[in-house]
């Protein structure tokens, strides 16, 4: 990275992280998609690993561990594009996994450890009021002022 973009290294650790944490999963690899336009985008891109597994007779489980939510790259690139491709290579299954979008475990976590950095911070109180404390855009303090 380098001081760089950390979006790969951070895909990368937490797709290691998933993988284990299943029991005897060894046969998994990160690839990237939604390359748009002549520039250079991250590799090894999606649709050549969809044909390259199909082709070796693999069964495919694709899950969109950078995504969050339900949306245009997962609805229609992954779920439609991709599943197309995979069934024309003769991927013997090709399953993708839903985002995790507003379970109720993801969605408790992501506040419980906002919260948490918002303290380290300064930037909240606990309880159910919400202080910007020092943050000079912060939409309440500039409508009291």
């Amino acid at each position: 990275m380098k001081g760089g973009d950390p979006y790969q290294a951070q895909v990368e650790a937490a797709a290691a992280a998933v993988a284990g944490r299943l029991s005897g999963l060894t046969d998994w690899r990160v690839s990237y998609q939604s390359r748009v336009g002549p520039l250079k985008w991250l590799g090894p891109a999606t649709d050549d690993a969809i044909v390259e597994a199909s082709r070796e007779g693999l069964a495919l489980v694709v899950v969109p561990i950078a995504f969050v939510s339900e949306h245009i790259e997962t609805l229609v690139e992954l779920d439609h594009d991709y599943a197309a491709l995979a069934k024309g290579n003769g991927c013997p299954a090709y399953i993708r996994v839903p985002a995790l979008g507003v379970e109720e475990a993801f969605i408790g976590s992501l506040a419980k450890i906002t919260l948490e950095a918002l303290q380290r911070t300064g930037g909240t109180c606990p309880g159910s009021s919400f202080e910007c404390r020092g943050w000079s855009k912060c939409p309440r303090t500039e409508r009291a002022a």
